[in-house]
């Protein structure tokens, strides 16, 4: 008869029993190998950062810094303005800083030496240094500022990028975007003296609202003595009044009334007039 030889069997031979324990330990000592090689990989990837996300680091439009901003970070604020009346389309770049009890208060537009304007056609237009305090309003200007000429054309919409240096080095550059139009100016001004008062009238154009503003303006003409005044008055206005004007009897004037919006303003014609004699 034949018997199935049993481990337990082979394993009373002396040999026998020594080649088992030897594959028992060999076999013990692999196992211990791998799992200290897959403790050490563990370890590895718990210390190993992981890898870093590339992220675009944003650049300002045309590499100019903070040119959103720019109208604040200074407290300055540039402006793209139409112009706008029955013979007149034209533009008005200007540059403001912010309230001020003088014109001699310094603020970042009062040492430079120049700004520069650049249109979104490329046209380099340098404004002018307007410093001032109007002495029948008290109204303080902090500005630099030129007007388009009256056979001009209405700015383009498009980005105005305007630069300020002081010497020749550039110190600061914002852009603005302008996107606007124009809206009607006022009609049929007239005025009448009262005392020492000048009483002034018109039509508001259909466009006026909250937020908008009047003025009205008068200044010397021909050979009368130089004389400059104006006044603001409120959007809802049609009919306003300058007291005590330093008006001369006799002398020779011109009036007009401006309603000013966001981007800009439209005034009516000029009505030249001949300060009367109080009877």
């Amino acid at each position: 008869m034949l018997f199935e030889s049993s481990p337990m069997r082979n394993a009373s031979h002396p040999r026998t029993w020594m080649n088992l324990v030897l594959a028992m330990s060999l076999g013990f000592l692999i196992l211990v190998l791998v799992a200290c090689d897959d403790k050490e990989q563990g370890n590895q990837s718990r210390q190993q950062p992981p890898a870093a996300l590339h992220v675009e680091e944003p650049t300002s439009e045309a590499g100019l810094p903070n040119r959103q901003d720019g109208q604040r970070q200074h407290g300055i604020w540039p402006q793209v303005w139409s112009q706008h009346s029955p013979s007149v389309k034209s533009w008005e770049y200007k540059v403001n800083c912010g309230e001020a009890s003088s014109h001699l208060d310094p603020c970042f537009l009062s040492d430079l030496s120049s700004v520069v304007v650049t249109t979104p056609e490329g046209q380099e237009i340098e404004l002018e240094k307007d410093f001032n305090t109007n002495d029948f309003s008290g109204e303080v200007t902090r500005r630099w500022v030129l007007y388009g000429p009256e056979d001009g054309e209405l700015p383009v919409q498009g980005e105005y990028v305007f630069r300020y240096f002081t010497g020749s080095e550039l110190s600061y550059e914002q852009a603005v975007q302008y996107d606007s139009g124009i809206i009607s100016y006022p009609t049929n001004v007239s005025w009448v003296r009262d005392g020492n008062d000048i009483v002034v009238d018109w039509n508001p154009p259909s466009e006026a609202e909250t937020g908008m503003h009047y003025k009205a303006l008068i200044w010397q003409v021909d050979d009368t003595p130089e004389m400059f005044i104006s006044d603001v008055f409120e959007w809802d206005a049609s009919t306003a009044r300058l007291k005590d004007v330093p008006m001369i009897d006799g002398g020779k004037y011109s009036l007009n009334v401006a309603i000013f919006f966001d981007d800009g303003y439209a005034y009516s014609d000029y009505v030249i007039f001949e300060w009367p004699s109080l009877n």
